[in-house]
């Protein structure tokens, strides 16, 4: 397992427990923000797997997605 991968399960679990947490505590739907995270995750989850047969991963997850998608994607794509 690669430190990228562990860093993605890590990633992953502490949104999976904070979904569970909200649940618990009445929130039938995510609130605005907890939404957006969990949507960005996603994104940046589906990034990261395009990026590496596509692109390159040579980004931090809090970068603008549009930055990833245009650095370290498009361009690859476009070269091809």
């Amino acid at each position: 397992m690669s430190e990228t991968d562990y860093i993605q399960g890590s990633r992953a679990s502490w949104l999976q427990m904070l979904g569970t947490c909200l649940r618990e505590l009445g929130y039938e739907e995510y609130p605005d923000p907890v939404r957006l995270i969990t949507e960005r995750e996603a994104a940046i989850a589906q990034l990261r797997q395009v990026c590496a047969e596509y692109g390159d991963n040579a980004w931090d997850e809090h970068w603008h997605l549009a930055d990833i998608i245009e650095k370290h994607l498009a361009r690859h794509l476009d070269a091809r």
